[in-house]
């Protein structure tokens, strides 16, 4: 029950980053094609698009100096699991993907320390790739 009281006070704080992390996308020339696009317990927290290449980007955040590098909590599971469901985003979302598995695509991730004034975020431009050749969907 602990655990379920925290994601629901969790909720309103991602949402508030991932439309800041979406309006800083903007602003450096992406378009977003989706948010919050999840499948068999994975999500994508933006799907965004930067010239021909689809990026599947997993924001992260800490609320407070005693949390750490978000960065870091984008473990090797976390990927598999994005990585999963960006398979499955490439295979069923024809309209916003056409090439499927043919269609360039990269994995970022965009940290936030929201402590710090003004709000900036760090962009780590592929930083991981699919562990998988065959995806298993």
């Amino acid at each position: 029950m602990f655990k379920n009281a925290s994601k629901a006070t969790n909720r309103p704080k991602g949402n508030f980053i991932e439309t800041q992390a979406s309006a800083y996308l903007s602003r450096q020339g992406y378009r977003i094609v989706a948010r919050n696009y999840a499948y068999q317990g994975g999500e994508l927290d933006i799907v965004a698009q930067e010239g021909e290449t689809l990026v599947f980007v997993e924001v992260k955040s800490v609320w407070n100096n005693q949390q750490g590098n978000p960065a870091t909590r984008v473990n090797t599971l976390k990927q598999r699991k994005i990585w999963k469901t960006a398979c499955h985003f490439l295979s069923t979302q024809k309209d916003k993907a056409p090439k499927g598995f043919y269609t360039p695509c990269r994995f970022d991730v965009l940290t936030a320390r929201v402590y710090q004034k003004p709000l900036q975020f760090v962009h780590y431009k592929n930083a991981f790739e699919g562990n998988q050749v065959i995806p298993q969907i």
